[in-house]
């Protein structure tokens, strides 16, 4: 009550009182109005960072899957390869090497859910 007893200490009018309460009024409107524009702003920019971030997901999903995709190709170019490579011997070459002709095939899956089959020949 301080401030009160100030204000009422002093010969103070009653319309200079009437002022300084509207000067304050003024003054606490305009800051609210400063905050909710302020609000606002952060609102409008949290927004936007959220659509750069997602933008920047779908860029990094899309390399992922082009990655993907590529080793899964060269996974699958790889077992031709080695299908070739273990067909390419004579069945004489087998018998000196002490191959049988019997292949032994093993199955597996990559990461990426692709198949991958690897067939070998098993030696006696």
């Amino acid at each position: 009550m301080e401030v009160s007893e100030n204000i009422m200490s002093e010969t103070i009018t009653l319309s200079e009182l009437q002022i300084k309460r509207r000067e304050l009024e003024n003054e606490l409107a305009s800051l609210s109005q400063t905050e909710k524009m302020l609000e606002s702003d952060l609102r409008t920019l949290e927004a936007k960072i959220i659509e750069q971030l997602k933008a920047e997901i779908e860029t990094k999903r899309s390399a992922l899957g082009g990655l993907e995709s590529r080793k899964g190709d060269l996974e699958k170019k790889l077992n031709e390869l080695q299908g070739k490579s273990a067909g390419s011997q004579t069945a004489e070459e087998k018998h000196a090497s002490g191959e049988t002709a019997d292949p032994v095939q093993q199955n597996s899956t990559a990461e990426n859910g692709t198949e991958i089959t690897v067939v070998g020949y098993q030696q006696e």
